[in-house]
């Protein structure tokens, strides 16, 4: 925490409280959801209107032979039709890294590559034309499974080879330590294709400005990321492309990829072809097909430990499958391989992950970022150790947790006490002895129905890390009436993790909630404010929101000490005024020191900054401070197992997330309580069913996701307050957090209701009905 953050400290201790932080406000732009008022995209169009359809690949891997349009061309509506060949910049929409064409141009490596787009006058037209469109192909071998595509003769999905990633951890000595140890217990864990499945799908309306400007309107998480990428398809030099992000139905990590990348620039080629505002939206199959799944993983965890219950060597193998294009699935994998070990010290650690490519439909970023994946196999694996020991297993967790003194798998020194205040917080509270005993006795005399509780924790490093520079930028400008604007390129996607900034803004100028408004991301207004993912709004960009109001506060204090009669370092605002220390009674408004200071000719104008300091970690080894700071967790799941039909019922979670400092507690429950939803949808329904690379559930009638009627009856959330080195405030990152664990607390509860280890995900009742004919 530096200077400035301890100085507003001080002052809030002076006060004896926070005014808006910590405080119950509204999230930002509530209201006129309810009332049904949010701008998505679609609530945006006027006027003409040309409609952009793709034209997809009914083959998961084919060379491309012949490309006819002309049956199509004769329909009066059909005003163009484009492939690669009049893209006039770049044919690459990867997200990060140029392995994706907008348009194939020689194969298609997936089922539902797109292969031209077509533009019509209405949409009808459009969907008729690319049936119209005739292609030639010359299918190729398919490579569906990673293991299989990391052999020498698997068929080559890209031309580099199948194999993206190797990463490493090495800490102590592994061998030595298994021969030390005196039980070694090794198991396989898998888990599936996901989701992330936000309700609006894919979306963009562009049009040209008088000054030949295209400005693209589109739902996303990544306006700048979008802009870029639009921009070098479009071949068009900056400041002839405009990015606005719409109100946006749902993100989830996938309107972070490449999709939103996609639609935008099918819109923004139709006008830039014609000059008319053009629509391009997908459907739902077609978002479910081509949209960015969470990785399915395989890891092996082989687990060394002492009969006292202390754990001595771990090895993984981690193989994660990340479809066609590379997408994230690199970075998803170091989260994975940093995290594989469960929030435990282990002196001797090997681990191994590998990212391959396969003609999967492409996985990417997906909440969580493959902690998900991680910790289920861990925490189970934790689970079937201190059954082996005869050891209860919060006891035989709380032996080796990271705590003040410890290291992480990357030998990075812990200094935090947040994960054993979790732990102790959740048994208390789920009342875990009394309930593992009353179940165990309860078994015995019930018939089908089952009783059980689980246990599962996490550590997770927050925000970028090892995944790239983590800087952010805000900016506040001050009205004549004294209301305080923010901007920033850090976008909302229905969770309101922006509304941290306008809370902080208010709290470091004294303002109430409702004299900060924070505006719609635009690129023309703002410069780039780094990708919202990875949880880092709060943390990060609550740094930069601090950051501008202070320097607001400085250009302020001269006027304001000149009006009461003090020195500024007397000076506090609070609650719409401003007064001095030695005289609280006397106080002036904020607005007529806005005015004062405006009629001496100041500009109440700032940019605010943050840049995360950098992290430092050998490649070869995966040891070092990965990140700057962690948040830790612990959940307790209590289940219901109907043993006739496979059934779980989640009846009740006690999740403990050791939050930093509670910023926004009304946006910190539903993060709470939706990502604990999400994360039981993982445990036990969602699944892209897959075959031989397409996808054969993509719609909402097939993929099952959580409705209220498998919500858990309760969830009882603890908030711990452990303040954390970079974070505002001492904030943590909890946006992606409640996902992690309910899939490993859900399955550890299962085992203790009925004795079945189930070992992949989702755990569906034919999992269990076929574990327990086992």
């Amino acid at each position: 925490m530096d200077s400035q953050q301890a100085i507003q400290l001080g002052e809030m201790k002076e006060a004896e409280s926070f005014s808006v932080v910590g405080k119950k406000v509204p999230k930002v732009g509530v209201l006129e959801a309810v009332l049904g008022k949010p701008a998505y995209t679609a609530d945006l169009v006027s006027g003409e209107l040309l409609y952009v359809k793709a034209v997809r690949s009914p083959y998961v891997h084919a060379s491309i032979q012949n490309l006819d349009t002309s049956g199509c061309t004769a329909n009066h509506d059909v005003v163009r039709v484009l492939t690669w060949r009049d893209i006039p910049g770049a044919n690459d929409a990867g997200s990060i890294l140029s392995d994706r064409p907008l348009l194939a141009q020689d194969k298609v490596r997936q089922r539902g590559e797109a292969l031209a787009i077509v533009v019509a006058k209405t949409r009808q037209a459009a969907e008729d034309a690319a049936n119209l469109i005739k292609i030639t192909y010359a299918p190729l071998p398919v490579v569906t499974n990673p293991v299989d595509a990391l052999k020498p003769d698997a068929p080559k999905v890209q031309e580099q080879g199948n194999l993206v990633k190797h990463m490493k951890i090495r800490k102590g000595n592994v061998e030595r330590g298994f021969s030390e140890s005196d039980l070694i217990v090794e198991n396989t864990f898998r888990t599936e294709f996901m989701d992330g499945l936000p309700l609006e799908t894919e979306v963009a309306y562009s049009y040209l400005e008088p000054n030949g400007r295209i400005t693209c309107v589109c739902s996303m998480q990544n306006p700048f990321d979008v802009y870029d990428k639009v921009a070098k398809i479009l071949g068009v030099p900056e400041g002839k492309l405009r990015m606005i992000q719409a109100k946006t139905g749902g993100g989830f990590g996938p309107k972070s990829d490449e999709t939103p990348i996609d639609v935008a620039a099918y819109a923004c080629l139709a006008t830039l072809n014609t000059g008319k505002s053009a629509l391009a939206q997908f459907t739902r199959d077609e978002s479910m097909i081509i949209q960015c799944k969470r990785h399915p993983f395989t890891i092996r965890n082989k687990t060394g430990v002492k009969n006292d219950g202390r754990l001595i060597a771990w090895e993984s193998e981690l193989i994660e499958d990340t479809g066609a294009y590379i997408s994230k699935g690199h970075l998803v994998l170091g989260r994975a391989i940093f995290h594989c070990t469960g929030p435990y010290e282990v002196p001797n650690v090997k681990a191994d992950g590998y990212c391959v490519l396969t003609n999967n439909t492409t996985a990417g970023s997906t909440r969580g970022f493959g902690s998900p994946q991680a910790h289920f196999a861990a925490e189970v694996q934790m689970d079937m150790i201190a059954d082996k020991l005869g050891m209860d297993p919060v006891v035989f967790r709380a032996k080796n947790i990271l705590r003040p003194g410890t290291s992480t798998a990357t030998n990075q020194k812990i200094e935090d006490p947040g994960l054993e205040i979790c732990l102790e917080k959740v048994v208390e509270k789920s009342g875990w002895y009394r309930r593992r005993r009353d179940y165990e006795q309860c078994n015995e005399r019930n018939g089908s129905l089952k009783k059980g509780i689980g246990i599962a924790l996490l550590y997770h490093g927050n925000t970028l890390g090892p995944e790239g520079g983590d800087s952010t930028t805000v900016y506040i400008s001050i009205t004549p009436d004294g209301k305080a604007v923010v901007e920033t390129g850090l976008t909302d996607f229905g969770a309101g993790g922006t509304t941290s900034l306008p809370i902080v803004v208010a709290e470091v100028l004294g303002l109430h909630y409702d004299e900060v408004k924070l505006e719609q991301p635009d690129t023309s207004r703002i410069s780039n404010s780094g990708p919202t993912v990875a949880s880092r709004v709060t943390v990060i960009g609550g740094r930069a929101a601090f950051d501008a109001a202070q320097k607001i506060k400085e250009k302020l204090k001269p006027a304001a000490a000149a009006m009461l009669h003090c020195d500024e370092s007397l000076l506090i605002f609070r609650e719409g005024s401003v007064y001095s220390r030695a005289m609280p009674g006397r106080r002036i408004a904020f607005k007529d020191l806005v005015t004062e200071s405006l009629n001496r000719g100041t500009e109440l104008k700032a940019v605010g900054y943050y840049s995360a300091p950098p992290t430092i970690w050998n490649a070869e080894t995966g040891q070092g401070a990965l990140y700057n700071q962690y948040t830790f967790g612990a959940l307790v799941a209590d289940v219901e197992v109907d043993t006739q039909t496979g059934f779980i019922k989640v009846r009740e979670l006690t999740p403990a997330y050791d939050v930093g400092k509670v910023i926004n507690p009304l946006g910190l429950l539903g993060v709470y309580e939706g990502g604990s939803i999400m994360g039981i949808g993982y445990g036990i329904m969602e699944r892209i069913v897959s075959n031989n690379g397409t996808i054969m559930n993509p719609t909402l009638h097939t993929y099952w996701i959580p409705t209220i009627m498998d919500c858990p009856d309760k969830i009882n959330s603890i908030e711990v307050e452990s303040a954390g080195p970079i974070g505002v405030f001492g904030a943590k990152s909890m946006g992606e957090i409640p996902i992690v664990l309910p899939a490993a607390a859900i399955a550890n509860a299962v085992a203790h209701a009925t004795g079945l280890r189930i070992k992949q995900l989702p755990m569906t009742p034919d999992k269990i009905l076929a574990a327990m004919g086992d």
